[in-house]
């Protein structure tokens, strides 16, 4: 780890803040238990501070912390090593950038990550490696985090995602609310999902603009689903998300409509592959036509390919028909440039491209970059691959686990052969 004089960072911080202004006193007073790093406190300007701290904080940064580590206890080390870098670069942030709105965001990830460091009384859950910090400070500080936390919600300048977290994480709101109904469907009690079905939609209405509010539809399904509800009941709810005003639930709920309703009306399906070719499913009408929902990154997919080409040198010529949706993943980031997402997007569609050809894979590919965000996959709530659609003659959806020589079979089947 880096070390700074204290009194040296101590100058810095006041020198940029006497440029930048007062700024909060809220977040000017906090102590922090870590000493930012001098990488974070050299950064060029606010958007650059708030990038280090959210790319940190992000999931894949986890996982990237952890590949690689042999054991349990290796890869939690590495994980709160990466939690110690969150703290010292977001206690910078607040300290460097005391009024930009992104403060309580950054408030936001401290709170998560400073419960993954100490317990309560601000002594280290794990010891690590070059990290020390004063129990007390440490319990201090968080108590004023926490604080700050819960006072997003009210924050005349904090961003409406922010705000809808902090909202949503106060006694008895969505987070609580959430909790309590997946332990119960757990445990197979009887559950009441009408207070939890009225507070997202309260939310969604009070927050339109803001995409958590579409995983939170999701999840509300998924518990539902596992609770034995109906068809009717699902079909009935997924209508009521779909008439919100926030576009990530309609979206979601629309999603969860084409899911409940796959089975009772003919399969729609329209792109331009990657090779260029336009397609449209109502075209293969009167053929068999198998939806193979891969990847060239899934090894069980591209083990099932010799299956699927053998299948199809033998009933092609008998109505029998092919269309890929790859689930290839460009990596696409939110602060990336156009410039960035076309080169992205150009070497996802070569490889995909590439592996085709040279595997022989001579049917259409659809294409869109977004990994497990597939437009078409989640259309049907698919969570993994491969997975495999056989549409019959009449464009109705026959099977979804034609796979192994179950395909040959359902194929031979549905063309009655």
């Amino acid at each position: 780890m880096h070390s700074f004089p204290v009194s040296l960072l101590a100058a810095v911080i006041i020198a940029v803040a006497s440029v930048r202004g007062a700024g909060d006193p809220a977040f000017t007073q906090l102590k922090t238990p870590l000493e930012p790093t001098p990488e974070m406190l050299a950064v060029a300007d606010a958007d650059a501070a708030f990038k280090a701290v959210s790319s940190l904080s992000s999931m894949e940064a986890l996982m990237a912390a952890a590949a690689g580590k042999k054991t349990q206890e290796e890869r939690m080390a590495a994980m709160r090593q990466l939690v110690v870098k969150v703290v010292r670069t977001g206690s910078a942030f607040l300290q460097m950038y005391p009024d930009d709105p992104r403060r309580w965001r950054v408030v936001q990830m401290l709170e998560s990550a400073s419960k993954e460091l100490a317990t309560d009384d601000g002594a280290p859950k794990a010891a690590l490696e070059g990290v020390t910090w004063d129990p007390a400070t440490f319990a201090a500080w968080r108590k004023q985090i926490v604080v700050l936390s819960a006072a997003a919600e009210h924050a005349p300048d904090a961003p409406p995602e922010v705000k809808w977290r902090s909202e949503s994480g106060q006694p008895g709101g969505l987070r609580s609310m959430n909790s309590a109904v997946q332990k119960a469907v757990a445990a197979k009690e009887s559950v009441d999902f009408g207070p939890l079905k009225a507070e997202i939609l309260r939310l969604a209405s009070k927050y339109p603009t803001v995409e958590g509010m579409g995983a939170q539809t999701g999840v509300y399904f998924t518990l539902r689903t596992r609770s034995g509800a109906a068809k009717p009941d699902l079909i009935a709810d997924a209508e009521l998300f779909a008439a919100s005003p926030n576009a990530a639930v309609k979206k979601a709920a629309q999603a969860e409509l084409d899911k409940l309703t796959a089975f009772d009306k003919p399969f729609e399906l329209v792109f331009t592959a990657v090779d260029g070719r336009k397609v449209d499913i109502k075209d293969y009408r009167g053929k068999v036509v198998l939806v193979d929902f891969w990847a060239t990154w899934c090894g069980p997919c591209k083990a099932e390919i010799p299956n699927i080409k053998k299948v199809y040198a033998e009933y092609q010529a008998k109505g029998f028909e092919i269309i890929g949706i790859s689930l290839e993943n460009a990596a696409i980031k939110p602060d990336d440039t156009a410039e960035q997402i076309a080169a992205k997007h150009e070497k996802a569609r070569n490889v995909l491209a590439d592996f085709t050809s040279k595997t022989e894979m001579p049917w259409p590919q659809y294409y869109d970059g977004k990994h497990w965000k597939n437009d078409v996959s989640t259309r049907f709530g698919i969570a993994s691959i491969p997975a495999m659609f056989l549409i019959d003659p009449e464009g109705r959806i026959a099977s979804t686990e034609a796979r192994g020589p179950k395909l040959e079979a359902e194929i031979k089947r549905l063309l009655k052969l």
